[in-house]
């Protein structure tokens, strides 16, 4: 158990560090290459690897799916599609440290979708952690005037990436009506379905003068952050994750997620980029919040374990 625990906290640390840099690097790799061609490539690469290693790991009959290919296809277009497409239009207007918050969200999105969907109103202290985090990406991306949330190209960019974790949660949630794939299964399959999809935008954006290939010189002059997007982010990071779900438990896992926002804004400090005191501030209350309620999930977990084992009857 303890060298699970100690694995499983290596590989999230390993996670949070390849998140962290994905949209510094993803700002560098857009310089040469814009987000559609930049997103056909990314995927294409990477649902190939996750179908090669879903066919050795699980075998060919995995491949198949099944009755589910419009279900599949609809979440992959969601996931990797809708996220990455809309997250690299709104990086060209905003910086990564921003964006980096905002797909921070994604646990306050689900759980606003939940209670939408359900009718089922969170817990109190959920909706507090919920409040606070929503005032911290005020700040951030605001940067203490209230006039950039809603004027100005980065209010677009930022819109545009909140828009992408709204793609994300729906291809996170989409999961639960595939309860008998694995979660490897469920990432190849709708990776590669909505790879076609992104191939179907390209054509369209490049036939329209939107988008165009990129130069050969260009991708020479960033092949290491490519390389990096391609097989370490894309793939790399997702196989990562998915073994320290299986050692920590998804709770656990997603405590370490939330630092990853720390890893963006460090490395823009590297880059020379100094955060205001406001930035800094709301960084900090979006993180607290979000690990705030991990904690409080985990104990209303724990409640309820200890309800349904009370429950049960003597023998």
């Amino acid at each position: 158990m303890r060298g699970g625990l100690a694995g499983g906290t290596l590989l999230m640390c390993a996670v949070v560090l390849i998140w962290g840099a994905f949209l510094p690097a993803s700002k560098l790799a857009l310089a040469v290459i814009d987000p559609y061609w930049l997103t056909l490539l990314r995927y294409g690469v990477a649902a190939a690897c996750f179908l090669a290693t879903l066919a050795l790991l699980e075998g060919r009959r995995a491949l198949s799916c099944e009755s589910a290919a419009a279900h599949a296809w609809a979440f992959g277009s969601a996931g990797f599609a809708g996220f990455s497409l809309l997250a690299y239009e709104g990086l060209r207007l905003t910086q990564p440290e921003q964006g980096a918050v905002i797909l921070a969200l994604v646990p306050v999105n689900i759980a606003l979708w939940q209670w939408l969907s359900t009718r089922h109103r969170p817990h109190a202290a959920t909706l507090a952690c919920i409040a606070v985090a929503l005032f911290g990406e005020a700040l951030v991306v605001s940067q203490g005037e209230p006039a950039r949330l809603y004027s100005g190209g980065g209010a677009l960019g930022n819109a545009l990436i909140y828009l992408a974790s709204w793609c994300w949660v729906a291809f996170t949630l989409g999961a639960q009506r595939f309860a008998g794939w694995s979660p490897l299964r469920y990432t190849a399959l709708t990776a590669a379905l909505g790879w076609l999809t992104i191939l179907l935008a390209v054509v369209a954006a490049t036939a329209t003068g939107h988008s165009e290939p990129p130069a050969a010189a260009g991708l020479r002059e960033k092949a290491a952050v490519l390389l990096f997007i391609v097989f370490v982010v894309s793939f790399a990071a997702v196989l990562l994750w998915n073994l320290a779900v299986a050692r920590l438990g998804a709770l656990n896992a997603s405590l370490f997620g939330n630092f990853a926002p720390v890893v963006t804004f460090l490395i823009g400090a590297g880059q020379g980029r100094r955060p205001l005191a406001v930035e800094i501030a709301g960084a900090a209350l979006v993180i607290g919040a979000l690990i705030a309620n991990n904690l409080v999930n985990r104990r209303l977990a724990w409640q309820a374990g200890q309800l349904r084992a009370a429950s049960l009857p003597l023998r």
